[in-house]
């Protein structure tokens, strides 16, 4: 099984002062280090106007990439499609392509509502519609395809347009596109990437019988979509599971307890950010008495539909039976979202469970290959009698 854990996991710009992003910067890039000493591939997340290091994820990986074990792979989870133009973007991820050869995994996605858009200049519409992430990801696709001497291409999006007469440059290190991770929740989206052949995210706000029910949709259209056995490897290989709030300690009552301490940490960063959105939206609601469109929030407070299932909190063997139940599903890649701050006063809660896992958990399960075939667990019903065992 492959592991990966996201930096600053469940940091929000609680420190917002110039003064704050060197330190800030310093710790991602001690987290991102640390990652990879406990054989861990760092994932990095893109938001602009919400922290220093989040703005330009793709060179940060740059950056890091030197100080990492060359078997390590950076992720990220996820790049924002619609902010780029998509020739930079795929030049962009080809060129760290090709520097880490081949080492980096690319989630792509459409970022999340708030002020985000409209500072990088689409409409609100437009990107809450998800059409701006699917246009992008379209268009990369044909770049990744076009090659010199094909008749030329012409792209369209709201923000960008161009024709393509060569190919782009550089190319991917080792064949037509780099790894790619996409975002899909709904029936179509799923069965779209199968086809497409791209591994996909799930777990994020579904509990585990709708994971379940997506992975079963997602492997069923990939088993008929009629890719190479090397394109279903990659899809089985790279799809992946997002687990949050993870605490590992030498017993489950001192998991429990550091859970709470970075729980309580967490809501305080959180706290310090809804105050902001608080006077947002007053200059929100004032702009609107004059007719004027103000600015928009944030998104931070506010807790997105569904929940996270069997959240893994205890000593190492509480935790690796739910990393079991994960496996059993024919899942062989977990994006782990520890509990604690690393840029404040747990980060020892979030240092010492990644120490555990590596230590106790990951052994367990580094023998454990990707399915070769997408059918071969039969999904229907697992959760249910996953949960009947787990009672007895």
């Amino acid at each position: 099984m492959d592991f990966s854990t996201l930096v600053l996991t469940m940091y929000v710009d609680a420190d917002d002062q110039p003064e704050d992003d060197e330190r800030i910067l310093e710790v991602a890039i001690d987290q991102s280090v640390t990652c990879g000493q406990l054989e861990m591939n760092p994932f990095y997340t893109e938001h602009h106007f919400r922290g220093p290091w989040h703005s330009s994820p793709l060179q940060f990986a740059s950056y890091i990439a030197p100080k990492l074990p060359p078997d390590c792979y950076q992720g990220f989870a996820v790049l924002s499609t619609p902010y780029y133009n998509p020739v930079r973007l795929v030049e962009g991820m080809n060129m760290l392509d090709q520097l880490t050869k081949g080492h980096a995994l690319f989630g792509l996605g459409s970022d999340f509502p708030g002020i985000e858009p409209s500072g990088m200049g689409l409409t609100v519409e437009h990107h809450g519609s998800s059409r701006a992430s699917d246009e992008a990801i379209e268009i990369m696709q044909r770049l990744w395809d076009f090659k010199n001497g094909d008749v030329a291409y012409e792209y369209q999006t709201e923000r960008y347009s161009g024709t393509l007469v060569k190919r782009v440059v550089p190319a991917p290190y080792h064949k037509h596109h780099p790894h790619v991770i996409v975002t899909a929740r709904r029936p179509s989206a799923l069965r779209r990437a199968a086809e497409n052949g791209w591994p996909i995210f799930v777990g994020v706000g579904a509990g585990d019988d709708e994971v379940l029910e997506q992975l079963s949709i997602y492997r069923s259209a990939l088993a008929t979509a009629g890719h190479p056995q090397e394109v279903i490897d990659e899809c089985m290989r790279w799809s992946c599971y997002d687990l949050h709030d993870i605490t590992v300690a030498d017993s489950d009552e001192e998991a429990q307890a550091n859970a709470e301490r970075g729980r309580i940490e967490r809501n305080i960063f959180r706290d310090k950010a809804t105050a902001r959105n608080r006077r947002l939206e007053e200059v929100n609601s004032i702009a609107a008495e004059l007719g004027e469109r103000g600015p928009q929030t944030s998104g931070y407070g506010r807790s997105r539909a569904g929940g996270h299932a069997a959240t893994p909190v205890g000593n190492p063997d509480t935790v690796a039976r739910r990393i079991q139940q994960i496996s059993d599903w024919g899942v062989s890649h977990i994006l782990l979202r520890f509990t604690g701050e690393w840029s404040g006063e747990t980060r020892d809660v979030a240092e010492k469970s990644m120490r555990l896992f590596h230590q106790e958990v990951m052994p367990r399960f580094r023998d454990i290959a990707p399915l070769a075939d997408p059918l071969a667990v039969d999904l229907n019903g697992l959760g249910e009698l996953q949960r009947t065992a787990a009672t007895h």
